[in-house]
This record gives structure tokens, C-alpha cells and sequence, in this order.
């Protein structure tokens, strides 16, 4: 009986280990099914990316090919013009359509109208008027306050830098015969003066607007006396009768004035600085009387 006991329970361990082995075996392989399924979808997600990867690969191709080539417009002989000349030298037929297209001309505004800068340029704006920047050259060159007031530091201040070189490099000859008085005002061999003026200008103004106002500039330094090359003044005296005469002249490189009467001319600007009431100190300090009715300034 113990036998048949043993038997059974042996055979019934055995029947247990067999299907709990079984149901092992059929669970890995459910799971191993599971995870081919899952590794299938992930290998078909991957394979959708580099195909959308490739698709957008060569949109990106077809895209920068499209940029690199130049867009095909229609013709238009004023930017053809345009690209290849200066707004200045337009015909006056497409600088007349410039102008509408860009809604410029006469009616457009009631105070004001646009012109080109090479317009301007052939203006030759007087900017400088009796040794002052004038209203008007300041409101066309769009000068601000400061501006106008650099650049009108800087003309003060040629005339204050030339009057004291003038005095400094004025120089004396001796009368001798029918001369009564020679001065010779030396040039200034390294331009400082006027070099200065000029960077005075370029400071306030910049290149382009220094370029509009340089005739005025050098029509103030001729007016002034700065000049590149020395200049003498020569004051002759010579009888008709018993009268005494006067001559005056004026002599430089490049130019002789006169002889002519002493009471038509003024003493130069240039010697003003030296003799700043004119004739009368010239006279007093050679020592000769001036003619009836002379000549102050």
C-alpha cells in the first residue's frame, strides 16, 4: 500500500513539473512573438524616417537649385539704366519717370522738391558770404546747429590763423629812389593755414558736403590773402611839377597789378594785418604823405 502511495505521489510531482515546464515553454513563447511584433514596427518606423529623410533630402535640393537660378522679371529699361549709370546722367526722359515713380516733382509738395546731389554740385551753392556760412547753403546741405557751428568756428579761425602768420612773415625793403614803401608777404610753404580750414570743414561736414562748398572756401581764402605763392606790394612816388603822385602795385608769380594811381585801389586784403587802418599806417610808418583824397581801406 506505502508502494502504490509513493507510486502515485511521485507520478502526480512528475504530472506537475511537466506542466509547469509546459506553460513556461508557451509563455517565452508568447513573448518571444511579441517582441519579433514589436521589433517588426519599429524596423517599419524606421524605414518610413529614412524615406521621409531622403523625400526631404531632395526637397532641400530642388529648393536651393531654385534659389541659385536669378528670377526671370520682366524687362525694365529704367533699372537697366539704373544699374549701370549715376541718377545725374539719366536721360531726361527716365529721369522725368524716376521721378513719378518715386512720387517726385513740382506738385508733390507745397514747400519742398528733391533734386540729385550732382544737381546741387552744379549749383555751386555760394555757402560763404561775407565771412558767414549763409541760411541758405545750411537749410540745402541739411546742416544741425553743431555743424553750422564747427564750420563757422572754422572760418573764424582761418582768418584768425592767417592775420597772425601775416604779421610774422611780412617783410620790409627799404626805400630806395622813387620807391617810399615795399612789403613782401611770403607764401606759407606748407599750406597749414588752409590745410587746417580744410580739415575743419571735413570734420564738420564730412567728404561729400566739404566738396559742395570748396568754390566758396577758396573764394574766402583769396578774399582773405592766403595765397600759395609770395606777394609784394610796391608804393612808388614820381612828380608832375610841382605835384607829388602816387602809384601803386601789386606784384606775384603768376600776376602784376598796375601801376596805377594810389587813391584807386585799397591797401590789400593780405597787408591788412600788418596795417589794419589801411594806407594811412603804410604812410605814417615810411614816413610820406597820402594823396588828397586817399584810399583807406
Amino acid at each position: 500500500m506505502s508502494r502504490i502511495l509513493l507510486a502515485l505521489t511521485i507520478l502526480g510531482a512528475g504530472v506537475g513539473v511537466f506542466h509547469s515546464a509546459r506553460q513556461s515553454k508557451i509563455q517565452l513563447r508568447q513573448e518571444a512573438s511579441a517582441a519579433r511584433l514589436a521589433w517588426l514596427d519599429q524596423t517599419q518606423l524606421v524605414a518610413v524616417a529614412k524615406s521621409d529623410q531622403a523625400a526631404l533630402m531632395e526637397h532641400i535640393r530642388e529648393l536651393k537649385e531654385a534659389l541659385a537660378q536669378p528670377e526671370t522679371v520682366a524687362a525694365n529699361p529704367l533699372w537697366t539704366v539704373l544699374q549701370a549709370n549715376r541718377t545725374g546722367h539719366l536721360p531726361a526722359e527716365l529721369k522725368e519717370r524716376l521721378l513719378e515713380e518715386l512720387g517726385f516733382n513740382w506738385q508733390s509738395s507745397a514747400d519742398y522738391i528733391v533734386v540729385s546731389k550732382d544737381t546741387v554740385r552744379e549749383l555751386q551753392i555760394n555757402a560763404i558770404k561775407d565771412d558767414r556760412f549763409t541760411d541758405t547753403a545750411a537749410t540745402v546741405l541739411a546742416l544741425t546747429p553743431a555743424e553750422r557751428r564747427l564750420v563757422e568756428a572754422a572760418i573764424k579761425r582761418v582768418q584768425t590763423d592767417f592775420n597772425d602768420w601775416a604779421v610774422t612773415h611780412t617783410e620790409r625793403t627799404e626805400p630806395k629812389d622813387d620807391v617810399v614803401a615795399q612789403y613782401t608777404l611770403q607764401n606759407d610753404p606748407a599750406m597749414s593755414i588752409s590745410n587746417n580750414f580744410y580739415a575743419g570743414l571735413f570734420n564738420a561736414l564730412g567728404r561729400e558736403r566739404t566738396e559742395l562748398i570748396m568754390p566758396s572756401a577758396w573764394n574766402l581764402m583769396n578774399s582773405i590773402g592766403i595765397s600759395g605763392e609770395p606777394t609784394t606790394m610796391i608804393v612808388k612816388r614820381h612828380f608832375v611839377g610841382d605835384e607829388q603822385r602816387l602809384e601803386f602795385q601789386q606784384w606775384s608769380p603768376s600776376s602784376t597789378g598796375g601801376p596805377d594811381g594810389l587813391s584807386d585801389h585799397a591797401l590789400p586784403r593780405r597787408f591788412l594785418p600788418v596795417f589794419p587802418n589801411g594806407w594811412a599806417d603804410v604812410a605814417k610808418r615810411e614816413g610820406f604823405e597820402l594823396p588828397n583824397a586817399p584810399q583807406g581801406k
